[in-house]
């Protein structure tokens, strides 16, 4: 009997006892059922580990790259000693001895076993039917294959409903769950980002203007984190943007100044003071304001006092970075440039604040519900917040591990923004299959937050 260990809270892991349980937990861990996907499951002698879901890659694709890709991903589990493989597809599996794919599996097989990861079983789900992929056996495996019923009406699968667990039927489904509804007053906001976009224009780095909007970026992010509150998991958006409509103005015209929608990201994961300091290292901040702009009510609370930020090195900065809701790790040892680099690229080793990203997330949402049906938003340099917003959810998505969930919005984006860079950099990126770092230990990897739609799994 396997455990599937849930990934999400302490509790008693679910007892497995065939195929059909296996099969029943797979859309629960991504969230969403898989369509013309391949999803491979880390194990050892007892628990199933890492889940990872792939698109089917398409005729005349390589298959050793993809093999080699693919099992790279999976030895970042290093306590698993083989794998379970489910492919989804609808292609016609015409005789038991040659099923579909069967020249990439036995690729990817080679690739696995060669890493001490063979592949132990394996099955085929269609819109009608599951089948054991490796067995040619009719006696045994029933040809066509079972009835898709055995899954729903499973053990586990009423164990799962039980708890509470569910799943979308589509991945474009899953991802429109995680976003909050469009907003009834986006006319209002709309105004104000126009408003602003027309007063601050290119203003947008100079040292202190920066500092002060991303201080009010991140009043929004610890709102939206419950800080100092009883709320321990984001909401899905941020309510308290939603009722400011001139602070939304405010942040969708910012997202304008492409090194402040860059550091928005580095904030996210290491918190203000790094981020200011990272963005000043960079060489990212033109000359000083004696005094930022910024929409009433925030310039109180916005924290610490921008006018009042001076260069890099000063303890104003560092007093920012000590009192951020979102701190680093103490006793890290820090680079500025370094860190804010690496970061943005994925290849910074230490643990990034989740709290920080998954706040950011909804704040990025929220947003992006507030663009829905804008009228002066294709006006407004084609729909630039938008493609940022868009392109910052995907990036966090990346760097979470859930890469179909970022392409999706990767997908979005490039189909009413052709051409806009950031979200060709990370399209690229998914392109080649490289995750971040932190991704890739369990350690420093993301974990959801209990939820109706779990999508635990890399995806």
């Amino acid at each position: 009997m396997t455990k599937i260990p849930t990934g999400r809270r302490p509790q008693e892991p679910f007892p497995v006892s065939g195929p059909v349980d296996i099969l029943a937990f797979i859309p629960h861990s991504l969230g969403f059922v898989p369509q013309e996907s391949m999803v491979l499951m880390t194990m050892d002698s007892a628990r199933l580990g890492a889940t990872l879901r792939l698109d089917l890659p398409p005729a005349g694709l390589n298959h050793t790259d993809f093999a080699a890709r693919v099992t790279e991903l999976l030895r970042s589990d290093r306590a698993a000693n083989g794998v379970l493989m489910a492919l989804y597809t609808n292609l016609a599996w015409q005789q038991p001895e040659v099923p579909p794919y069967c020249t990439l599996v036995t690729e990817l097989g080679e690739h696995l076993a060669e890493a001490g990861l063979p592949i132990r079983d394996g099955w085929l789900v269609s819109a009608h039917a599951w089948r054991e992929y490796f067995c040619t056996d009719s006696s045994c495996c029933p040809w066509p294959g079972h009835s898709l019923g055995l899954i729903a009406d499973s053990t586990l699968s009423a164990e799962m409903v039980y708890r509470g667990s569910a799943y979308a039927r589509s991945l474009d489904e899953a991802v429109s769950l995680d976003l909050p509804p469009a907003w009834a007053n986006s006319d209002d906001a709309a105004l104000h980002r126009s408003a602003y976009v027309r007063r601050l224009r290119t203003r947008w780095c100079r040292r202190a203007q920066f500092a002060g909007t991303l201080a009010v970026w991140n009043a929004f992010f610890a709102a939206a984190a419950g800080t100092g509150t009883e709320q321990a998991v984001p909401e899905r958006g941020c309510p308290q943007l939603r009722a400011d409509p001139e602070a939304a103005g405010f942040l969708l015209a910012s997202l304008r100044a492409r090194p402040v929608r860059d550091t928005l990201l580095v904030m996210a994961a290491l918190g203000y003071g790094r981020a200011l300091e990272g963005a000043e290292a960079c060489n990212l901040l033109s000359t000083d304001d004696n005094r930022p702009v910024l929409p009433p009510g925030t310039g109180e609370t916005a924290w610490p006092a921008p006018e009042r930020v001076p260069r890099t090195g000063s303890g104003t900065v560092r007093a920012a970075n000590r009192r951020s809701p979102f701190r680093s790790r103490p006793g890290a040892v820090s680079d500025p440039e370094r860190d804010f680099r690496e970061v943005l690229i994925g290849q910074y080793s230490g643990l990034p604040d989740w709290t920080g990203m998954d706040a950011a997330f909804a704040v990025f949402a929220e947003l992006l519900a507030a663009t829905a049906g804008d009228p002066g938003e294709a006006a407004d340099a084609d729909g630039e917040a938008a493609a940022a917003l868009l392109s910052l959810l995907a990036w966090i998505e990346w760097a979470r591990g859930r890469g179909s969930r970022a392409q999706v919005h990767l997908t979005r984006c490039l189909t009413s923004y052709p051409g806009y860079r950031l979200a060709e950099l990370l399209e690229d990126l998914l392109t080649t299959g490289m995750f971040p770092l932190w991704a890739r230990q369990a350690g420093t990897a993301w974990r959801s937050p209990p939820a109706p739609h779990p999508g635990t799994a890399r995806s």
